[in-house]
């Protein structure tokens, strides 16, 4: 009896800590994944091209209108400017899924290269603790244990959760991204008011595509740098149990590391976003 409720503690264990990693790693597989999606998000996007060529001309009234508010006397210049920026806004429409694929393929690169295929932390602090839950005796040890850590081991997996999740996340933005960039790039022709410069709406755009690819590459330096940061406190928490001492104490300490590990990298993926938009100038 003791036996069997001491290999189910341990099993409890193994598969937060396990569940954890396979989380963590299905988190990179989806970073690392390519838009499979494509041509489907490109004809999605196609279908917002009327509604924007007529953005086009409201823009170019607007423009219009600037100009003439700023200047007595409208001179040739002023129309080629404006008849150039009405050419590069269908340019703009119509190549803005090509240069978004290629931005996103540059980062899909970095992020592969990056990437070691997931976490294994959690499955070696389960091996770790096997042989400190053998070394648990009594009923009401065993319970103790059970009682102080099964809180501790959901939040541990349900931080795993929310890195997945998270990971799924940034695909669904880029797809977004994706079916909707023909709507900012119609709003090119807006500029300075005497007929040159660009959008501000069209360069946010633009920035902030790039700064959600970015977004998939900090995640994944976060979770090497989890791997590094938090397996040094876990061998720091080995190093100082090495010596004995009370296997409960032994046990809480390296759950609750991994818990500690955890909440820092739920929190590092969520910042990756600012942290890319904040690099780009893209708040």
């Amino acid at each position: 009896m003791l036996d069997a409720l001491r290999d189910w503690l341990l099993g409890l264990m193994t598969s937060a800590l396990n569940g954890f990693d396979s989380m963590l790693s299905s988190a990179t597989g989806v970073l690392t994944s390519g838009l499979g999606d494509w041509n489907s998000v490109v004809a999605l996007s196609s279908t917002l091209r009327p509604f924007c060529y007529t953005i086009i001309g409201i823009c170019l009234l607007i423009e219009t209108a600037e100009v003439l508010s700023k200047v007595d006397i409208i001179k040739w210049e002023h129309g080629l400017k404006l008849g150039v920026k009405v050419v590069l806004s269908k340019v703009c429409i119509d190549i803005a899924p090509t240069f978004l694929q290629a931005c996103y393929a540059q980062a899909q690169e970095w992020i592969t290269s990056l990437s070691s295929g997931g976490s294994t932390l959690g499955s070696q602090t389960a091996s770790y603790l096997t042989p400190l839950v053998g070394n648990v005796s009594g009923f009401g040890n065993i319970l103790g244990m059970f009682l102080s850590t099964f809180i501790v081991l959901m939040a541990i997996k349900i931080c795993g959760l929310m890195v997945q999740v998270i990971a799924y996340g940034r695909m669904f933005e880029l797809y977004v991204y994706l079916v909707v960039s023909p709507v900012p790039c119609s709003f090119f022709p807006l500029g300075n008011g005497d007929g040159g410069g660009v959008s501000r709406i069209t360069q946010k755009f633009f920035k902030s595509f790039i700064a959600v690819c970015l977004q998939g590459v900090m995640m994944i330096i976060v979770m090497r740098l989890f791997d590094v940061i938090i397996g040094g406190a876990v061998s720091g928490t080995l190093a100082g149990i090495a010596g004995g001492g009370d296997a409960n104490a032994a046990i809480t300490d390296l759950v609750y590391t991994m818990l500690l590990g955890a909440i820092t990298l739920v929190m590092a993926v969520v910042k990756c976003g600012s942290w890319s938009k904040g690099i780009l100038d893209a708040m």
